[in-house]
């Protein structure tokens, strides 16, 4: 039997080795496919946000145009254009402002536009549901919801990239 430093120098490079072989899956693999593996696939589908339920940990935002629901942490202002164009003007502000974010619905409902977006170094997976609605008084009002995968936490990632998405408009 081993004296306690050599059982517990041979666990701690046995830990090393896994830690080593793990970095060099995810850069073979690439980083974004790697989470997909390990967490599935980060597009959940089309979001109803009328039945919305928001994350109960700390990793979600939610931006919406006034009177459009009650609990939103950021305002959008409504637009006076038709939702078809602001749905284009949205996706094309989008493309500009986050070179990481790829679209991922099949654009066959244009009032709603959904990403899968990633954080600078580790690409981490966010989504990003965004639905486009006609108001009542005749202007147009948009839903966003970005929420991250992976943890319980997103140091607001989610609520500046909606900020983002949506400055100047």
């Amino acid at each position: 039997m081993g004296s306690p430093v050599k059982i517990f120098l041979a666990a701690v490079a046995i830990i090393a080795v896994i830690i080593v072989a793990v970095a060099v899956i995810f850069v073979a693999v690439g980083s974004e496919r790697s989470w997909a593996l390990i967490a599935g696939s980060p597009d959940r589908g089309r979001l109803e946000f009328a039945s919305l339920e928001r994350s109960p940990t700390a990793n979600d935002a939610l931006a919406c145009t006034q009177g459009l629901r009650d609990d939103c942490d950021i305002t959008i202002p409504a637009f006076d254009i038709a939702p078809p164009e602001l749905a284009e003007r949205i996706a094309r502000h989008i493309e500009i402002a986050d070179p990481l974010a790829r679209r991922v619905d099949d654009q066959s409902a244009p009032d709603h536009l959904r990403y899968v977006t990633y954080s600078p170094t580790m690409r981490f997976p966010d989504l990003v549901n965004i639905e486009i609605v006609q108001m009542q008084d005749g202007r147009t009002g948009v839903l966003a919801y970005a929420r991250a995968q992976l943890g319980e936490i997103d140091f607001d990632a989610n609520s500046e990239r909606l900020k983002r998405y949506f400055d100047g408009l």
